[in-house]
Order: structure tokens, then C-alpha cells, then sequence
């Protein structure tokens, strides 16, 4: 059982004891919840008990069901990509395709439409809507950068030689373009080659530009030194 299934289950233990203190305490104090003026004793207390069971009853079933359909139960936490895109991703996309279509050179179309393939996961999707804005505008270096972020992503993470190429041409544009520069270095953090993934986050932070974060390259630049010097460590023992 996961965390999830552990959470939603001491959750509604408490909520189902809470039901269950308030009907004793409503006894107690000679509360009904429901009157019927002729019932006898016997009756009444039959038909109060009624109502804390059935209300966990519902609860509990209620629990269930929304958890068969939105927990998963052990693939909850494994982090796989949901193949449903999210409906208003779905609008988003059919939204820029139409734009697309209606005026197929508008360059802020095809970007926007780029972007919202990547949003739905729609990676190959992505690469081709940037080829067709390369080969409308010419290359630019920020829509570079872009496509080779989603051939990573639609090749499962995986550097190849095309990627390669699409970034030594982002790089040639602008030695400082951020998403090619990001992609290098959160490339080689994943591999474990945290000497290269420090170059690149220090190479970008040199530029001046503003559409990055550089607190988050800071403290990435912090842990793959400390990443390092682990590494170190472990290597003199």
C-alpha cells in the first residue's frame, strides 16, 4: 500500500470516528436527529443508528470508488506520463492548429502551437510545428533551442547526434540561448557528469539575460558540487 492509500485511509478513519463521537454524544444529551412522535424507545434508537452507519457507509464507498479511478493504487507514485491530456491542454492545442491553419505563416501561431503540443506531451508534434517555423523564418536561436528540448523529451531523454546538431546551431546564433544551455547541463547532471553540468549553468549565468532563474541555477550549481564532493569521499575509502 502507498502513501496515498495510507493518507486517504487514516483520513477517512477520522472523519468516520468524528461521524460516530457526534451520534453518541448527540445520544447522550438526549439530541434526535430524526423525531417521530409514535415510534417507541426501541424504534427511535434503531432508526438513529441508522444514520451514522449510513453515512459511513456512503463515505467509505465514496472513498473507494473516487480512489479506484484517481489513485492508481501502486502506479500512484511511479511517475509515468499520463497519456490523457488534460482537456483544457486539448482546447489549447485545437485553439493554435486552428490559428494554424487559417493563417499557416503567422509565426506567433506555429510558436504558440509548438508550445501547447509540448504542454499536452505531444513531442513529435512539437518537433515538426518547429520545423515549419524554421522553414518559414529562417533559424532562430530561441526556437532552436526549443526543438531540442522536445526531441530529448520525445526521444525519452536520450542525446543523439541530431540533438547535438540542433544545439551547436541554437549556440552558434547565441552562445547564451538558455534552453540549449539548460538542456547540456540538466543532461549531464542526469548522467552523473556534474563537472559538465556546472560549466554549462556557469556559462549561462554569465549572460545577461533575464528569462531564466538563476537562484534555481545557484542551488542546482550547489548540489552537483555537493554531488562531487560525495563523490569524492566515497572514492578515498
Amino acid at each position: 500500500m502507498n502513501s496515498l492509500a495510507i493518507g486517504i485511509a487514516v483520513t477517512l478513519s477520522a472523519v468516520i470516528t468524528l461521524i460516530w463521537r457526534h451520534h453518541h454524544s448527540s445520544q447522550k444529551h438526549g439530541v434526535t436527529l430524526i423525531a417521530k412522535p409514535f415510534d417507541d424507545g426501541n424504534d427511535e434508537h434503531s432508526v438513529n443508528i441508522k444514520v451514522p452507519m449510513g453515512l459511513s457507509v456512503v463515505l467509505f464507498t465514496a472513498t473507494l470508488a473516487i480512489y479506484s479511478q484517481l489513485g492508481h493504487f501502486n502506479g500512484w507514485n511511479k511517475g509515468v506520463i499520463d497519456s490523457n491530456i488534460d482537456y483544457l491542454i486539448t482546447a489549447e492545442i485545437n485553439k493554435n492548429a486552428k490559428k494554424v491553419n487559417e493563417q499557416p505563416s503567422n509565426e506567433i501561431a506555429l510558436l504558440n502551437l509548438a508550445q501547447s503540443y509540448v504542454d499536452g506531451g505531444l513531442y513529435s508534434e512539437s518537433v515538426q510545428t518547429l520545423d515549419d517555423l524554421l522553414a518559414l523564418s529562417g533559424d532562430s536561436a530561441s526556437v532552436l533551442g526549443m526543438k531540442a528540448n522536445a526531441m530529448y523529451y520525445r526521444d525519452h531523454r536520450a542525446m543523439s547526434l541530431d540533438i547535438d546538431l540542433v544545439i551547436a546551431r541554437a549556440l552558434a546564433l547565441d552562445q547564451y540561448e538558455p534552453q540549449s544551455r539548460l538542456l547540456l547541463a540538466t543532461h549531464a547532471y542526469l548522467t552523473g557528469e556534474y563537472e559538465q553540468a556546472i560549466e554549462q549553468w556557469l556559462i549561462l549565468l554569465k549572460s545577461d539575460k533575464q528569462n531564466f532563474n538563476r537562484a534555481s541555477i545557484n542551488n542546482a550549481i550547489l548540489r552537483a558540487e555537493q554531488k562531487l564532493a560525495n563523490r569524492s569521499v566515497a572514492a578515498s575509502e
